[in-house]
């Protein structure tokens, strides 16, 4: 879905007044500093967009090339204090998994309330990290290797395989689908424990195919039988929900299937890692994974020359997926696409809180900010995609006829917004003025730089003046309308448009 804008902002919050013709010789204000295209472009592919706070790491890294290296190693940049403080914050989302299911049997903690606080910490890791690019892959494979978070009764695993993902994120990935796939909220999403080996693990296996793996070309009826075999012993015990390999439901004779051969015999939990791993390194695997890694970083529609050469990296590096993320600055087709990816919803409210430096605390209450985060999506929350293919990461997938006037929503509401419990802190409109005086549309150049990292377009400064029925040459202070009752309408203006709404 493109967005066109600036934005109608009638259709949000009512008619616009009158605005007046931006005047001649506009003004910017230099003093603000703003990031290369190319350095915009990587924190809004590899980050979550242009923000203060990350384009000063940025430049301590020492510029784009030394910023990217760090990311692909996470564990060598210092996380900030409020996304290591955010287990603390969601305490239930520790605690086993037994614990989980009774609270949620008994009626005291259902499902959904464990679903929607495992969002509300998944956004406000991504709006909090200072690990982008490790938040960003883990957003990635949680869609490709989805388990949807209110199913009953994998939603007592989720927050632990959350988890799991992250570890594997900037790794190999044969290694994060042994982790996944035999997880137990995989196989209690899938249906893939408590059958006898006669009924084995299609649905699980199926889905192993022709979503995480080689997709549905190779996939015919038969293979997905006999990975069903393979997969067969791996269980989850119903009283704790935790993973364990039962040789007495487990298939005992011969296999073949994608060119993975077994000869039967004593189960061993092993034949099936050693078959999941052939799965990751096969050439469908990789141009699956390479399609759905350019579509996150480059394009909706990527080249299939881009695909197959990151598929050739993958497989030349056994699977790790940083020579693959490494590989992408040095296409052509990585350069040329900025703004040409639509934010998801969620990537909007992750966008927009870092751009206004959002200062959330620990929540006290169910009115709590950081509790009721998820519900300023307009759409469906993170990781409760209905399906198990993912949520999807193209425009198209997100246009329906609520999206934009819900963007609009969430942009206007950011802008200073006051909260029920006050457990948040919105910078205040003054925050933003970067002197006591100065022209309307050097102000407004200085918010575009300071929220989208450019400079302001005449279009844009016209827009703003005819949303706070100003001229360009007004004297802005403490107490102009644009700082005072209308700063939200000029902030909305700046986040309504492509600069912000696209990547």
């Amino acid at each position: 879905m493109a967005i066109a804008g600036p934005a109608p902002r009638s259709l949000a919050r009512g008619a616009r007044r009158p605005g007046v013709p931006p005047a001649r010789g506009r003004r910017g204000h230099a003093s603000t500093p703003v990031p290369t295209a190319r350095e915009l472009h990587l924190l809004n592919r590899f980050g979550w967009g242009f923000s203060a706070s990350s384009f000063a790491q940025l430049r301590r890294a020492g510029g784009a090339v030394h910023w990217f290296a760090q990311q692909l190693d996470p564990a060598s940049v210092q996380e900030s204090s409020r996304a290591e403080a955010l287990d603390s914050w969601f305490p239930a989302l520790q605690e086993e998994p037994a614990v989980v299911w009774r609270r949620h049997h008994d009626g005291c903690r259902r499902a959904t309330d464990h679903a929607r606080d495992l969002s509300n910490r998944t956004l406000l890791r991504r709006i909090y990290s200072t690990r982008s690019v490790l938040e960003s892959l883990t957003d990635l494979w949680s869609n490709h290797l989805h388990v949807e978070s209110t199913s009953i009764p994998a939603f007592t695993q989720r927050a632990a395989y959350d988890d799991v993902v992250r570890a594997h994120a900037l790794g190999r990935f044969d290694d994060l689908l042994v982790a996944t796939a035999l997880h137990p909220a995989m196989l209690l999403y899938l249906d893939g424990w408590g059958s006898p080996a006669r009924e084995a693990h299609e649905h699980h296996a199926r889905a192993l195919l022709e979503l995480h793996t080689v997709g549905a070309g190779p996939t015919t009826p038969a293979a997905v039988r006999e990975a069903a075999r393979l997969l067969s012993g791996h269980t989850v015990v119903p009283t704790t929900w935790t993973a364990t390999f039962d040789a007495g439901s487990a298939d005992r004779g011969p296999v073949e299937v994608l060119g993975f051969r077994h000869q039967g015999g004593e189960p061993d939990p092993e034949t099936a890692r050693a078959f999941l791993r052939h799965l990751a390194r096969l050439p469908a695997t990789a141009r699956r994974v390479a399609h759905r890694i350019a579509v996150r970083f480059v394009s909706d529609t990527p080249s299939g020359h881009l695909v197959d050469r990151l598929a050739a990296v993958y497989l030349a590096n056994g699977t790790d997926v940083r020579p693959v993320l490494r590989a992408l600055p040095d296409e052509d087709e990585f350069w040329g696409s900025a703004g040409r990816k639509v934010r998801t919803p969620a990537d909007d409210v992750v966008a927009t809180c870092r751009a206004l430096g959002v200062r959330a605390e620990a929540p006290t209450g169910p009115r709590s900010f950081a509790h009721e985060l998820s519900w300023s999506l307009g759409s469906i929350p993170v990781h409760q995609w209905p399906r198990p293919d993912g949520a999807p990461d193209t425009a198209g997938s997100w246009g329906s006829a609520n999206r934009t006037p819900s963007s609009w929503r969430l942009h206007w509401g950011r802008a200073g917004d006051a909260h029920p419990d006050g457990r948040v802190r919105f910078l205040e409109p003054t925050d933003f003025l970067p002197r006591r005086r100065l022209r309307f549309d050097v102000f407004v150049d200085h918010l575009s730089r300071r929220l989208l990292g450019r400079p302001a377009t005449e279009a844009l400064v016209a827009e703003a003046c005819r949303s706070c029925g100003v001229t360009p040459d007004d004297v802005v202070t403490r107490h102009h309308p644009a700082v005072r009752t209308e700063f939200h309408d000029l902030v909305a203006v700046l986040l309504d448009s492509p600069a912000h709404t696209t990547r």
